[in-house]
Protein backbone atom coordinates (compact mmCIF):
# COMPACT_ATOMS: atom_id res chain seq x y z
CA UNK A 1 0.00 0.00 0.00
CA UNK A 2 1.44 3.39 -1.03
CA UNK A 3 2.37 5.97 1.55
CA UNK A 4 -0.54 8.30 2.30
CA UNK A 5 -3.25 6.02 0.87
CA UNK A 6 -4.16 4.51 4.23
CA UNK A 7 -4.06 5.39 7.90
CA UNK A 8 -2.12 2.14 8.41
CA UNK A 9 0.98 3.73 6.90
CA UNK A 10 0.95 6.26 9.77
CA UNK A 11 0.62 3.47 12.37
CA UNK A 12 3.56 1.51 11.03
CA UNK A 13 6.29 3.47 12.89
CA UNK A 14 4.46 2.86 16.19
CA UNK A 15 3.58 -0.81 15.67
CA UNK A 16 5.38 -2.00 18.83
CA UNK A 17 3.56 0.56 20.96
CA UNK A 18 0.28 -0.44 19.35
CA UNK A 19 0.87 -4.14 20.11
CA UNK A 20 1.75 -3.24 23.71
CA UNK A 21 -1.50 -1.26 24.01
CA UNK A 22 -3.40 -4.25 22.57
CA UNK A 23 -1.82 -6.43 25.28
CA UNK A 24 -3.05 -4.01 27.95
CA UNK A 25 -6.55 -4.03 26.39
CA UNK A 26 -6.53 -7.82 26.32
CA UNK A 27 -5.79 -7.79 30.07
CA UNK A 28 -8.75 -5.43 30.63
CA UNK A 29 -10.93 -8.00 28.83
CA UNK A 30 -9.46 -10.87 30.88
CA UNK A 31 -10.10 -9.15 34.22
CA UNK A 32 -13.63 -8.20 33.13
CA UNK A 33 -14.32 -11.83 32.29
CA UNK A 34 -12.64 -12.88 35.54
CA UNK A 35 -15.06 -10.66 37.48
CA UNK A 36 -18.05 -12.27 35.74
CA UNK A 37 -16.69 -15.74 36.57
CA UNK A 38 -15.71 -15.04 40.18
CA UNK A 39 -19.15 -13.68 41.00
CA UNK A 40 -20.52 -17.25 40.69
CA UNK A 41 -18.61 -18.83 43.62
CA UNK A 42 -19.21 -15.66 45.67
CA UNK A 43 -23.01 -16.00 45.30
CA UNK A 44 -22.91 -19.77 45.75
CA UNK A 45 -20.77 -19.37 48.88
CA UNK A 46 -23.55 -17.18 50.26
CA UNK A 47 -26.02 -19.96 49.44
CA UNK A 48 -23.77 -22.52 51.21
CA UNK A 49 -23.45 -20.29 54.23
CA UNK A 50 -27.26 -20.29 54.29
CA UNK A 51 -27.33 -24.11 54.33
CA UNK A 52 -27.73 -24.84 50.60
CA UNK A 53 -25.52 -26.80 48.17
CA UNK A 54 -23.89 -25.48 44.95
CA UNK A 55 -24.52 -27.09 41.58
CA UNK A 56 -21.83 -29.24 39.95
CA UNK A 57 -20.42 -26.51 37.62
CA UNK A 58 -20.16 -24.11 40.56
CA UNK A 59 -18.20 -26.70 42.54
CA UNK A 60 -15.72 -27.01 39.64
CA UNK A 61 -14.81 -23.33 39.90
CA UNK A 62 -14.55 -23.53 43.71
CA UNK A 63 -12.22 -26.52 43.44
CA UNK A 64 -10.08 -24.75 40.81
CA UNK A 65 -9.64 -21.71 43.09
CA UNK A 66 -8.67 -23.86 46.05
CA UNK A 67 -6.20 -25.86 43.95
CA UNK A 68 -4.52 -22.81 42.36
CA UNK A 69 -4.29 -20.82 45.61
CA UNK A 70 -3.59 -23.85 47.84
CA UNK A 71 -6.33 -23.05 50.35
CA UNK A 72 -8.97 -25.02 52.24
CA UNK A 73 -12.72 -24.76 51.56
CA UNK A 74 -13.33 -22.93 54.81
CA UNK A 75 -10.95 -20.16 53.67
CA UNK A 76 -13.02 -19.41 50.57
CA UNK A 77 -15.30 -17.07 52.51
CA UNK A 78 -12.29 -14.77 53.08
CA UNK A 79 -10.50 -15.26 49.77
CA UNK A 80 -13.42 -14.79 47.35
CA UNK A 81 -14.05 -11.10 48.26
CA UNK A 82 -10.34 -10.48 47.81
CA UNK A 83 -10.49 -12.03 44.34
CA UNK A 84 -13.35 -9.67 43.52
CA UNK A 85 -11.10 -6.76 44.50
CA UNK A 86 -8.28 -8.19 42.34
CA UNK A 87 -10.70 -8.24 39.39
CA UNK A 88 -11.55 -4.55 39.91
CA UNK A 89 -7.90 -3.62 40.52
CA UNK A 90 -6.73 -5.42 37.37
CA UNK A 91 -9.41 -3.69 35.30
CA UNK A 92 -8.42 -0.29 36.69
CA UNK A 93 -4.65 -0.67 36.21
CA UNK A 94 -4.81 -2.08 32.69
CA UNK A 95 -7.55 0.36 31.68
CA UNK A 96 -5.22 3.22 32.61
CA UNK A 97 -2.27 1.67 30.76
CA UNK A 98 -4.32 0.91 27.63
CA UNK A 99 -6.02 4.31 27.54
CA UNK A 100 -2.77 6.24 28.03
CA UNK A 101 -0.94 4.12 25.47
CA UNK A 102 -3.64 4.52 22.81
CA UNK A 103 -4.17 8.23 23.45
CA UNK A 104 -0.47 9.03 23.10
CA UNK A 105 -0.24 6.71 20.10
CA UNK A 106 -3.18 8.50 18.50
CA UNK A 107 -1.62 11.89 19.20
CA UNK A 108 1.64 10.80 17.55
CA UNK A 109 -0.18 9.44 14.51
CA UNK A 110 -2.23 12.63 14.14
CA UNK A 111 0.89 14.77 14.66
CA UNK A 112 2.51 12.99 11.71
CA UNK A 113 -0.64 13.32 9.58
CA UNK A 114 -0.79 17.04 10.36
CA UNK A 115 2.91 17.39 9.44
CA UNK A 116 2.30 15.50 6.20
CA UNK A 117 -0.77 17.60 5.40
CA UNK A 118 1.05 20.89 5.98
CA UNK A 119 4.07 19.70 3.99
CA UNK A 120 1.76 18.75 1.12
CA UNK A 121 0.06 22.16 1.32
CA UNK A 122 3.28 24.17 1.43
CA UNK A 123 4.67 22.31 -1.59
CA UNK A 124 1.47 22.58 -3.59
CA UNK A 125 1.47 24.58 -6.81
CA UNK A 126 0.58 28.27 -6.83
CA UNK A 127 -2.35 27.34 -9.08
CA UNK A 128 -3.74 24.88 -6.51
CA UNK A 129 -3.42 27.32 -3.59
CA UNK A 130 -4.85 30.25 -5.54
CA UNK A 131 -8.00 28.24 -6.29
CA UNK A 132 -8.39 26.78 -2.78
CA UNK A 133 -10.54 28.53 -0.20
CA UNK A 134 -8.69 29.61 2.94
CA UNK A 135 -11.52 28.61 5.27
CA UNK A 136 -11.73 25.14 3.75
CA UNK A 137 -7.97 24.58 4.10
CA UNK A 138 -8.07 25.74 7.74
CA UNK A 139 -11.02 23.41 8.38
CA UNK A 140 -9.10 20.45 6.97
CA UNK A 141 -5.96 21.10 8.98
CA UNK A 142 -7.87 21.73 12.22
CA UNK A 143 -11.40 20.31 12.36
CA UNK A 144 -10.87 17.31 10.08
CA UNK A 145 -7.63 16.44 11.86
CA UNK A 146 -9.51 16.62 15.18
CA UNK A 147 -12.05 14.09 13.88
CA UNK A 148 -9.20 11.80 12.81
CA UNK A 149 -7.61 12.17 16.24
CA UNK A 150 -10.89 11.11 17.87
CA UNK A 151 -11.11 8.10 15.55
CA UNK A 152 -7.49 7.04 16.11
CA UNK A 153 -6.93 7.90 19.77
CA UNK A 154 -10.41 7.07 21.10
CA UNK A 155 -12.47 5.03 18.65
CA UNK A 156 -9.78 2.51 17.70
CA UNK A 157 -9.12 1.82 21.38
CA UNK A 158 -12.84 1.31 21.97
CA UNK A 159 -13.09 -1.08 19.02
CA UNK A 160 -10.23 -3.27 20.20
CA UNK A 161 -10.85 -3.14 23.96
CA UNK A 162 -14.59 -3.66 23.78
CA UNK A 163 -14.33 -6.41 21.13
CA UNK A 164 -11.85 -8.34 23.30
CA UNK A 165 -14.06 -7.77 26.35
CA UNK A 166 -17.09 -9.04 24.46
CA UNK A 167 -15.15 -12.15 23.43
CA UNK A 168 -14.25 -12.92 27.06
CA UNK A 169 -17.79 -12.29 28.29
CA UNK A 170 -19.24 -14.42 25.49
CA UNK A 171 -17.01 -17.26 26.64
CA UNK A 172 -18.37 -16.83 30.18
CA UNK A 173 -22.06 -16.90 29.20
CA UNK A 174 -21.63 -19.92 26.91
CA UNK A 175 -19.69 -21.69 29.66
CA UNK A 176 -22.43 -21.03 32.20
CA UNK A 177 -25.38 -21.95 29.96
CA UNK A 178 -25.11 -22.27 26.19
CA UNK A 179 -28.90 -22.47 25.74
CA UNK A 180 -29.62 -19.12 27.37
CA UNK A 181 -26.52 -17.64 25.68
CA UNK A 182 -27.86 -18.61 22.25
CA UNK A 183 -31.25 -17.14 23.10
CA UNK A 184 -29.72 -13.86 24.27
CA UNK A 185 -27.71 -13.45 21.05
CA UNK A 186 -30.60 -14.00 18.66
CA UNK A 187 -31.56 -10.32 18.67
CA UNK A 188 -28.05 -9.00 17.91
CA UNK A 189 -28.44 -9.24 14.10
CA UNK A 190 -31.75 -7.39 14.46
CA UNK A 191 -29.94 -4.58 16.29
CA UNK A 192 -27.17 -4.43 13.70
CA UNK A 193 -29.46 -3.34 10.84
CA UNK A 194 -30.52 0.08 12.24
CA UNK A 195 -27.05 0.71 13.67
CA UNK A 196 -25.40 0.21 10.28
CA UNK A 197 -28.03 2.46 8.73
CA UNK A 198 -27.30 5.20 11.25
CA UNK A 199 -23.56 4.74 10.66
CA UNK A 200 -23.91 5.42 6.95
CA UNK A 201 -26.04 8.47 7.70
CA UNK A 202 -23.41 9.80 10.11
CA UNK A 203 -20.62 9.36 7.54
CA UNK A 204 -22.58 11.17 4.82
CA UNK A 205 -23.63 14.00 7.11
CA UNK A 206 -20.11 14.10 8.58
CA UNK A 207 -18.64 15.01 5.19
CA UNK A 208 -21.28 17.71 4.75
CA UNK A 209 -20.60 19.01 8.26
CA UNK A 210 -16.86 19.34 7.57
CA UNK A 211 -17.59 21.16 4.31
CA UNK A 212 -19.92 23.65 5.98
CA UNK A 213 -17.31 24.33 8.66
CA UNK A 214 -14.94 25.18 5.82
CA UNK A 215 -17.60 27.48 4.34
CA UNK A 216 -18.06 29.21 7.70
CA UNK A 217 -14.32 29.64 8.16
CA UNK A 218 -13.91 31.02 4.66
CA UNK A 219 -16.82 33.42 5.13
CA UNK A 220 -15.45 34.72 8.45
CA UNK A 221 -11.99 35.16 6.90
CA UNK A 222 -13.43 37.20 4.03
CA UNK A 223 -15.54 39.27 6.42
CA UNK A 224 -12.49 40.10 8.55
CA UNK A 225 -10.31 41.06 5.56
CA UNK A 226 -13.10 43.02 3.85
CA UNK A 227 -14.45 44.68 6.98
CA UNK A 228 -13.71 48.21 5.77
CA UNK A 229 -15.80 47.67 2.64
CA UNK A 230 -18.63 46.14 4.70
CA UNK A 231 -18.70 49.20 6.96
CA UNK A 232 -18.25 51.71 4.15
CA UNK A 233 -21.32 50.33 2.36
CA UNK A 234 -23.36 49.77 5.56
CA UNK A 235 -23.70 46.06 4.78
CA UNK A 236 -23.30 44.68 8.31
CA UNK A 237 -26.84 43.27 8.42
CA UNK A 238 -26.49 41.84 4.91
CA UNK A 239 -23.35 39.96 5.93
CA UNK A 240 -24.97 38.84 9.19
CA UNK A 241 -27.88 37.39 7.22
CA UNK A 242 -25.53 35.51 4.87
CA UNK A 243 -23.64 34.13 7.86
CA UNK A 244 -26.89 33.15 9.59
CA UNK A 245 -27.94 31.12 6.53
CA UNK A 246 -24.61 29.26 6.46
CA UNK A 247 -24.76 28.73 10.21
CA UNK A 248 -28.33 27.39 9.95
CA UNK A 249 -27.25 24.95 7.24
CA UNK A 250 -24.44 23.71 9.49
CA UNK A 251 -26.95 23.37 12.35
CA UNK A 252 -29.38 21.27 10.28
CA UNK A 253 -26.65 18.86 9.17
CA UNK A 254 -25.34 18.42 12.71
CA UNK A 255 -28.86 18.06 14.07
CA UNK A 256 -29.25 15.01 11.80
CA UNK A 257 -25.96 13.63 13.14
CA UNK A 258 -27.18 14.26 16.70
CA UNK A 259 -30.41 12.39 15.86
CA UNK A 260 -28.43 9.33 14.71
CA UNK A 261 -26.28 9.44 17.86
CA UNK A 262 -29.31 9.88 20.09
CA UNK A 263 -31.30 6.99 18.54
CA UNK A 264 -28.44 4.48 18.80
CA UNK A 265 -28.47 4.25 22.61
CA UNK A 266 -32.27 3.88 23.07
CA UNK A 267 -32.35 1.11 20.46
CA UNK A 268 -29.73 -0.77 22.47
CA UNK A 269 -31.73 -0.12 25.67
CA UNK A 270 -34.88 -1.60 24.13
CA UNK A 271 -33.05 -4.67 22.86
CA UNK A 272 -31.35 -5.07 26.25
CA UNK A 273 -34.71 -4.88 28.01
CA UNK A 274 -36.22 -7.57 25.76
CA UNK A 275 -33.25 -9.86 26.34
CA UNK A 276 -33.34 -9.29 30.13
CA UNK A 277 -37.08 -10.05 30.36
CA UNK A 278 -36.69 -13.29 28.43
CA UNK A 279 -33.66 -14.44 30.40
CA UNK A 280 -35.19 -13.81 33.80
CA UNK A 281 -38.19 -15.88 32.77
CA UNK A 282 -36.00 -18.80 31.66
CA UNK A 283 -33.52 -18.41 34.52
CA UNK A 284 -36.09 -18.44 37.31
CA UNK A 285 -37.71 -21.52 35.77
CA UNK A 286 -34.31 -23.33 35.60
CA UNK A 287 -33.41 -22.44 39.20
CA UNK A 288 -36.79 -23.72 40.36
CA UNK A 289 -36.08 -27.01 38.57
CA UNK A 290 -32.61 -27.27 40.18
CA UNK A 291 -30.74 -27.35 36.87
CA UNK A 292 -29.12 -23.97 37.49
CA UNK A 293 -27.59 -22.54 40.66
CA UNK A 294 -28.19 -18.94 41.77
CA UNK A 295 -24.44 -18.34 41.40
CA UNK A 296 -24.44 -19.60 37.81
CA UNK A 297 -27.44 -17.47 36.92
CA UNK A 298 -25.92 -14.41 38.60
CA UNK A 299 -22.61 -14.99 36.79
CA UNK A 300 -24.48 -15.38 33.49
CA UNK A 301 -26.48 -12.19 34.03
CA UNK A 302 -23.40 -10.29 35.21
CA UNK A 303 -21.49 -11.27 32.07
CA UNK A 304 -24.48 -10.47 29.89
CA UNK A 305 -25.09 -7.05 31.45
CA UNK A 306 -21.36 -6.33 31.31
CA UNK A 307 -21.65 -7.01 27.56
CA UNK A 308 -24.24 -4.29 27.24
CA UNK A 309 -21.77 -1.43 27.91
CA UNK A 310 -19.20 -2.62 25.31
CA UNK A 311 -21.93 -3.08 22.68
CA UNK A 312 -23.24 0.41 23.43
CA UNK A 313 -19.73 1.89 23.25
CA UNK A 314 -19.07 0.06 19.99
CA UNK A 315 -22.28 1.52 18.57
CA UNK A 316 -21.27 5.08 19.44
CA UNK A 317 -17.68 4.38 18.34
CA UNK A 318 -18.98 3.31 14.95
CA UNK A 319 -20.54 6.74 14.50
CA UNK A 320 -17.31 8.46 15.64
CA UNK A 321 -15.36 6.25 13.25
CA UNK A 322 -17.57 7.31 10.34
CA UNK A 323 -16.92 10.97 11.12
CA UNK A 324 -13.19 10.27 11.43
CA UNK A 325 -13.29 8.41 8.12
CA UNK A 326 -15.02 11.37 6.50
CA UNK A 327 -12.32 13.66 7.90
CA UNK A 328 -9.56 11.35 6.61
CA UNK A 329 -11.07 11.34 3.13
CA UNK A 330 -10.94 15.15 3.04
CA UNK A 331 -7.40 15.31 4.44
CA UNK A 332 -6.25 12.58 2.05
CA UNK A 333 -7.41 14.68 -0.91
CA UNK A 334 -4.78 17.26 0.02
CA UNK A 335 -2.04 14.76 0.90
CA UNK A 336 -2.46 12.86 -2.37
CA UNK A 337 -2.88 15.95 -4.55
CA UNK A 338 0.11 15.85 -6.88
CA UNK A 339 1.93 19.07 -7.72
CA UNK A 340 2.30 19.06 -11.52
CA UNK A 341 5.34 21.32 -11.21
CA UNK A 342 8.22 19.24 -9.89
CA UNK A 343 11.90 18.67 -10.46
CA UNK A 344 12.87 16.36 -13.27
CA UNK A 345 14.84 13.26 -12.35
CA UNK A 346 17.99 14.68 -13.94
CA UNK A 347 17.53 18.25 -12.67
CA UNK A 348 20.79 19.82 -11.54
CA UNK A 349 21.56 22.48 -8.95
CA UNK A 350 23.00 25.84 -9.95
CA UNK A 351 25.18 27.74 -7.50
CA UNK A 352 26.11 30.80 -9.55
CA UNK A 353 24.70 32.38 -12.71
CA UNK A 354 25.54 35.32 -14.99
CA UNK A 355 21.89 36.33 -15.12
CA UNK A 356 21.02 36.00 -18.81
CA UNK A 357 17.30 35.28 -19.18
CA UNK A 358 15.66 34.24 -22.42
CA UNK A 359 12.06 33.37 -23.38
CA UNK A 360 11.75 31.38 -26.61
CA UNK A 361 8.30 31.32 -28.24
CA UNK A 362 6.49 30.78 -24.92
CA UNK A 363 2.75 30.07 -24.87
CA UNK A 364 0.68 29.75 -21.70
CA UNK A 365 -2.96 29.43 -20.56
CA UNK A 366 -4.45 29.11 -17.09
CA UNK A 367 -7.46 27.33 -18.59
CA UNK A 368 -7.64 25.19 -21.74
CA UNK A 369 -8.32 27.15 -24.92
CA UNK A 370 -8.07 30.50 -23.09
CA UNK A 371 -4.56 31.70 -24.01
CA UNK A 372 -2.89 34.21 -21.69
CA UNK A 373 0.55 34.43 -23.34
CA UNK A 374 1.39 33.94 -27.03
CA UNK A 375 4.73 33.94 -28.83
CA UNK A 376 6.66 35.49 -25.93
CA UNK A 377 10.28 35.79 -27.06
CA UNK A 378 12.94 38.12 -25.66
CA UNK A 379 16.41 38.04 -24.11
CA UNK A 380 17.62 39.96 -21.06
CA UNK A 381 21.39 40.33 -20.90
CA UNK A 382 23.23 40.02 -17.56
CA UNK A 383 22.90 43.18 -15.41
CA UNK A 384 20.23 44.66 -17.70
CA UNK A 385 17.10 46.34 -16.44
CA UNK A 386 14.08 45.13 -18.41
CA UNK A 387 10.70 46.76 -17.84
CA UNK A 388 7.32 45.22 -18.66
CA UNK A 389 4.45 47.64 -19.21
CA UNK A 390 0.89 47.26 -20.37
CA UNK A 391 -2.69 47.29 -19.21
CA UNK A 392 -3.86 45.19 -16.26
CA UNK A 393 -4.40 41.58 -17.30
CA UNK A 394 -2.08 41.83 -20.29
CA UNK A 395 0.18 39.05 -18.93
CA UNK A 396 3.13 40.94 -17.39
CA UNK A 397 3.07 39.16 -14.00
CA UNK A 398 2.38 35.82 -15.67
CA UNK A 399 5.67 36.11 -17.59
CA UNK A 400 7.55 36.51 -14.32
CA UNK A 401 5.56 33.66 -12.74
CA UNK A 402 6.86 31.41 -15.50
CA UNK A 403 10.44 32.52 -14.76
CA UNK A 404 9.94 31.52 -11.12
CA UNK A 405 8.31 28.24 -12.24
CA UNK A 406 5.11 29.00 -10.38
CA UNK A 407 3.53 27.72 -13.59
CA UNK A 408 4.81 25.75 -16.59
CA UNK A 409 4.53 27.04 -20.19
CA UNK A 410 2.34 25.06 -22.55
CA UNK A 411 5.05 25.32 -25.17
CA UNK A 412 8.34 27.10 -25.65
CA UNK A 413 11.27 27.42 -23.26
CA UNK A 414 12.46 29.72 -20.51
CA UNK A 415 16.27 29.79 -20.27
CA UNK A 416 18.77 31.07 -17.74
CA UNK A 417 22.34 31.29 -19.00
CA UNK A 418 21.24 29.15 -21.93
CA UNK A 419 19.79 26.36 -19.76
CA UNK A 420 16.12 25.38 -19.73
CA UNK A 421 14.93 26.20 -16.20
CA UNK A 422 13.14 22.82 -16.12
CA UNK A 423 16.58 21.18 -16.11
CA UNK A 424 17.43 23.09 -12.91
CA UNK A 425 16.15 22.20 -9.44
CA UNK A 426 13.43 24.60 -8.35
CA UNK A 427 15.15 25.29 -5.04
CA UNK A 428 18.43 26.39 -6.62
CA UNK A 429 16.56 28.31 -9.37
CA UNK A 430 14.52 30.34 -6.89
CA UNK A 431 17.62 30.89 -4.74
CA UNK A 432 18.95 32.99 -7.63
CA UNK A 433 15.80 35.14 -7.92
CA UNK A 434 14.57 37.87 -5.58
CA UNK A 435 10.91 38.90 -5.68
CA UNK A 436 9.38 42.17 -4.45
CA UNK A 437 5.64 42.48 -5.06
CA UNK A 438 3.01 45.18 -4.71
CA UNK A 439 1.09 43.13 -2.15
CA UNK A 440 3.87 42.81 0.43
CA UNK A 441 3.49 39.92 2.82
CA UNK A 442 5.18 40.23 6.20
CA UNK A 443 4.94 37.60 8.92
CA UNK A 444 3.71 38.37 12.42
CA UNK A 445 7.29 38.43 13.66
CA UNK A 446 10.12 40.89 14.29
CA UNK A 447 11.57 43.12 11.59
CA UNK A 448 14.85 41.22 11.98
CA UNK A 449 13.21 37.85 11.28
CA UNK A 450 11.18 39.25 8.38
CA UNK A 451 14.30 40.62 6.67
CA UNK A 452 16.28 37.44 7.42
CA UNK A 453 13.37 35.18 6.41
CA UNK A 454 14.68 31.82 5.26
CA UNK A 455 18.35 32.77 5.77
CA UNK A 456 20.11 30.24 8.01
CA UNK A 457 23.43 32.09 8.13
CA UNK A 458 23.42 35.81 8.72
CA UNK A 459 24.64 38.40 11.21
CA UNK A 460 22.95 41.50 12.54
CA UNK A 461 25.40 43.52 10.46
CA UNK A 462 24.18 41.68 7.32
CA UNK A 463 20.58 42.58 8.14
CA UNK A 464 21.48 46.21 8.92
CA UNK A 465 23.38 46.58 5.63
CA UNK A 466 20.40 45.15 3.72
CA UNK A 467 18.08 47.57 5.52
CA UNK A 468 20.38 50.48 4.68
CA UNK A 469 20.41 49.57 0.98
CA UNK A 470 16.58 49.35 1.08
CA UNK A 471 16.37 52.76 2.80
CA UNK A 472 14.67 51.09 5.77
CA UNK A 473 17.32 51.69 8.44
CA UNK A 474 16.06 55.21 9.18
CA UNK A 475 12.52 54.34 10.28
CA UNK A 476 13.68 51.12 11.99
CA UNK A 477 16.04 53.15 14.20
CA UNK A 478 13.11 55.31 15.32
CA UNK A 479 11.07 52.33 16.52
CA UNK A 480 11.20 51.65 20.30
CA UNK A 481 12.37 48.05 19.82
CA UNK A 482 14.34 48.64 16.62
CA UNK A 483 14.94 45.43 14.71
CA UNK A 484 13.12 43.49 17.46
CA UNK A 485 9.83 45.30 16.73
CA UNK A 486 7.00 42.88 15.95
CA UNK A 487 5.24 44.09 12.78
CA UNK A 488 1.84 42.46 13.45
CA UNK A 489 -0.21 40.26 11.15
CA UNK A 490 0.72 41.01 7.52
CA UNK A 491 2.80 43.97 8.84
CA UNK A 492 -0.26 45.90 10.01
CA UNK A 493 1.80 48.09 12.38
CA UNK A 494 3.87 49.50 9.49
CA UNK A 495 2.90 51.81 6.62
CA UNK A 496 2.80 50.61 3.01
CA UNK A 497 6.12 52.27 2.25
CA UNK A 498 7.78 50.76 5.34
CA UNK A 499 6.49 47.29 4.50
CA UNK A 500 7.77 47.66 0.94
CA UNK A 501 11.24 48.65 2.13
CA UNK A 502 11.35 45.66 4.50
CA UNK A 503 10.44 43.49 1.50
CA UNK A 504 13.29 45.00 -0.53
CA UNK A 505 15.72 44.47 2.36
CA UNK A 506 14.64 40.82 2.45
CA UNK A 507 15.48 40.49 -1.25
CA UNK A 508 18.83 42.27 -0.75
CA UNK A 509 19.90 39.92 2.04
CA UNK A 510 19.13 36.97 -0.23
CA UNK A 511 21.73 38.35 -2.70
CA UNK A 512 20.05 37.02 -5.87
CA UNK A 513 21.48 37.55 -9.34
CA UNK A 514 18.01 38.18 -10.80
CA UNK A 515 15.52 40.62 -9.27
CA UNK A 516 11.80 41.04 -9.99
CA UNK A 517 9.94 44.18 -8.90
CA UNK A 518 6.23 43.62 -9.51
CA UNK A 519 4.38 46.95 -9.15
CA UNK A 520 6.62 47.75 -6.17
CA UNK A 521 5.65 51.46 -6.09
CA UNK A 522 2.09 51.48 -7.42
CA UNK A 523 0.30 52.00 -4.09
CA UNK A 524 2.73 54.43 -2.44
CA UNK A 525 2.69 58.16 -1.81
CA UNK A 526 5.25 60.40 -3.53
CA UNK A 527 7.70 60.48 -0.61
CA UNK A 528 7.61 56.69 -0.15
CA UNK A 529 7.87 56.18 -3.90
CA UNK A 530 11.01 58.29 -4.05
CA UNK A 531 12.63 56.28 -1.25
CA UNK A 532 11.65 52.99 -2.89
CA UNK A 533 13.02 54.13 -6.24
CA UNK A 534 16.33 55.08 -4.57
CA UNK A 535 16.42 51.65 -2.92
CA UNK A 536 15.59 49.90 -6.19
CA UNK A 537 18.34 51.78 -8.03
CA UNK A 538 20.83 50.68 -5.38
CA UNK A 539 19.68 47.07 -5.39
CA UNK A 540 19.70 46.76 -9.20
CA UNK A 541 23.44 47.34 -9.50
CA UNK A 542 25.20 44.30 -11.03
CA UNK A 543 21.94 42.35 -11.25
CA UNK A 544 19.53 41.40 -14.01
CA UNK A 545 16.33 43.19 -13.06
CA UNK A 546 12.75 42.93 -14.26
CA UNK A 547 10.41 45.76 -13.35
CA UNK A 548 6.66 45.51 -13.86
CA UNK A 549 5.16 48.98 -13.63
CA UNK A 550 2.09 51.01 -14.40
CA UNK A 551 3.87 54.26 -13.57
CA UNK A 552 6.12 54.83 -16.55
CA UNK A 553 8.18 57.34 -14.57
CA UNK A 554 9.78 54.40 -12.72
CA UNK A 555 11.09 52.68 -15.84
CA UNK A 556 12.29 55.52 -18.10
CA UNK A 557 15.92 54.52 -17.42
CA UNK A 558 15.33 50.84 -18.28
CA UNK A 559 17.74 49.28 -20.78
CA UNK A 560 14.77 47.74 -22.53
CA UNK A 561 11.00 48.13 -22.26
CA UNK A 562 8.61 45.37 -23.36
CA UNK A 563 5.10 46.57 -24.12
CA UNK A 564 2.62 43.74 -23.51
CA UNK A 565 -0.91 43.68 -24.93
CA UNK A 566 -3.29 40.71 -24.84
CA UNK A 567 -0.49 38.33 -23.93
CA UNK A 568 1.87 39.36 -26.72
CA UNK A 569 4.96 41.58 -26.91
CA UNK A 570 3.82 44.38 -29.21
CA UNK A 571 6.83 46.71 -28.84
CA UNK A 572 10.38 46.49 -27.56
CA UNK A 573 13.08 49.11 -27.09
CA UNK A 574 14.29 51.78 -24.70
CA UNK A 575 12.24 54.83 -23.67
CA UNK A 576 13.38 57.12 -26.51
CA UNK A 577 13.10 54.43 -29.19
CA UNK A 578 9.54 53.59 -28.19
CA UNK A 579 8.47 57.23 -28.11
CA UNK A 580 9.79 57.67 -31.64
CA UNK A 581 7.65 54.73 -32.83
CA UNK A 582 4.50 56.59 -31.70
CA UNK A 583 2.86 53.25 -30.92
CA UNK A 584 1.35 51.76 -27.77
CA UNK A 585 4.08 53.02 -25.45
CA UNK A 586 3.73 56.52 -26.88
CA UNK A 587 -0.02 56.39 -26.17
CA UNK A 588 0.49 55.10 -22.61
CA UNK A 589 3.08 57.82 -21.91
CA UNK A 590 0.80 60.58 -23.19
CA UNK A 591 -2.06 59.27 -21.04
CA UNK A 592 0.09 59.50 -17.92
CA UNK A 593 1.85 62.74 -18.78
CA UNK A 594 -0.56 64.75 -20.93
CA UNK A 595 1.00 68.01 -19.74
CA UNK A 596 4.38 67.11 -21.28
CA UNK A 597 5.03 68.21 -24.81
CA UNK A 598 6.97 65.35 -26.35
CA UNK A 599 9.31 66.72 -28.97
CA UNK A 600 10.50 64.09 -31.39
Amino acid sequence: MNEGHSLYSYFRPFLKRFLLAMGFMAMVAVFTGFFAVIIQPVIDEMVIQGGGQPAGKSQLIRNLIMRVLGIQEKQLVLVLPQLLFVAFLGQAVFSFLSLYSMKTLGLKVVRNIRDKLYRSLIYQSVDFLSKARTGDLVSRISNDIEKIKMAVAETLAVYIRETLTLACLLAVIFYQDWGMATLSLVLIPVAAVPLLYFGRKVKKRGVQSQETIGDLGNFMSESAMGNKIVKAYNMEEFEIQKFRQLNQKHFRINANIALAYSLAAPIMDIIGGLVAAGLFTVGMHRIAQGTLSPGQFTSFLTALFLMYAPIKRLTLAHNDYQQGKAGWERVKQIILAANPIRDRAAAAEIRAIRGEVEFQDVHFAYQPRVPVLRNISFRAQPNEMVALVGASGSGKTTIMNLLLRFYEPESGEVLIDGRDIRSITMKSLREQIGLVTQDVFLFNDTILNNIAYGRKRYTLDDVQRAAAVARADGFIAELPMGYDTVVGERGIFLSNGQRQRISIARAVLKQPQILIFDEATSSLDSESEKLIQEAMAEVMKCRTTFVIAHRLSTIIEADRILVIENGEIKESGDHRELLKKRGLYYSLYNLQFPEMNIIM
